[in-house]
């Protein structure tokens, strides 16, 4: 990381390192860390220098964009952006600390309920104007263009589905993206979201932007999976409650969703995971196929 970005951002925000907090890696590549600032408020520095590449630049600025112009009206609660610097050289936050995160196992059918209810106020919430909201979309390039090497290194011989799934990605991209645009999360998963007196909060908004309602839904399946843990139902009966879609086009998109993202993107996170971790998946991934080609039939 640039040290006179660094030091810019340290002489702007006033903020000191809290030593017994570990520095935080995010996604992108982004430097986190707990800080305090001047008036002993704690809070977390969220660092991107241009050095980390203009992929990882345009997702800082969007993020900046989204506290600075959607958070206010969003209807959830985020982290209050404390402060931010924006140049050539990078992109820096300060964000209230505004809460703690749980493990996926540890929540309750009430705290998913709570979560798709959520979700549900996001994704019906107006579309913001503007190209810059136009996200990437991974999983769309993946389907045009998939690994096939790598996909076929992780799944061959574990997923006896595999060839029909290739040979049918584009029908399955077409049943992912059977219902109308939202603005979303975009790295929905527990970790991204805090807790605090009873309310959730959500973090780290890199990905944000219009995408898919089932592109949310489905990552916190994905990111459970690993653990053990599958998202109960009454996420998504909650969702509906509050998003008024019929319950047989959704799921049927939030199937073909979780479905791909573990066949096209996932393979190369398994070296991140434990092999328990991976087999949960591959068993994941098998049931998945089978229900979707079932519903083909």
């Amino acid at each position: 990381m640039s040290g006179d970005f660094m030091a810019v951002v340290l002489d702007r925000f006033g903020v000191v390192g809290q030593a017994s907090a570990a520095r935080i890696e995010s996604r992108s590549g982004a430097g986190v860390g707990a800080v305090r600032t001047a008036d002993g408020q704690d809070a977390y520095l969220k660092v991107t220098p241009a050095a980390l590449g203009r992929q990882a630049l345009a997702a800082a600025r969007r993020e900046l964009s989204f506290y600075r112009y959607v958070a206010p009206v969003a209807p959830l609660r985020t982290p209050k952006l404390l402060d931010w610097v924006g140049t050539g050289d990078g992109v820096a936050v300060l964000l209230e600390a505004a809460g703690e995160t749980r493990a996926a196992a540890s929540w309750t059918e009430g705290m998913w309920a709570n979560l798709g209810r959520e979700l549900a106020t996001l994704h019906s919430m107006p579309l913001p104007e503007g190209a810059g909201w136009n996200r990437p979309d991974a999983l769309h390039e993946a389907l045009l263009d998939p690994d096939l090497d790598g996909i076929h290194a992780f799944w061959a011989g574990v997923l006896p589905q595999l060839a029909d799934l290739l040979a049918r990605r584009v029908e399955l991209e077409e049943h992912m993206a059977a219902l109308p645009p939202v603005f979303v999360h975009g790295d929905c998963h527990t970790d991204n979201i805090v807790h605090s007196a009873g309310s959730l909060v959500f973090c780290d908004w890199q990905a944000a932007g219009i995408g898919r309602a089932v592109s949310d839904l489905a990552f916190l399946n994905v990111r459970a999976t690993p653990a053990g843990v599958t998202v109960p139902q009454s996420l998504v009966d909650a969702y509906l409650q509050h998003r008024p879609y019929e319950r047989h086009p959704l799921q049927h998109a939030l199937l073909a969703e979780e479905l791909a993202i573990l066949v096209f993107l996932w393979p190369p996170f398994a070296a991140f995971n434990s092999l328990s971790g991976i087999n949960r998946v591959r068993r994941r991934a098998r049931e998945l196929a089978e229900q979707w080609f079932e519903t083909l039939a």
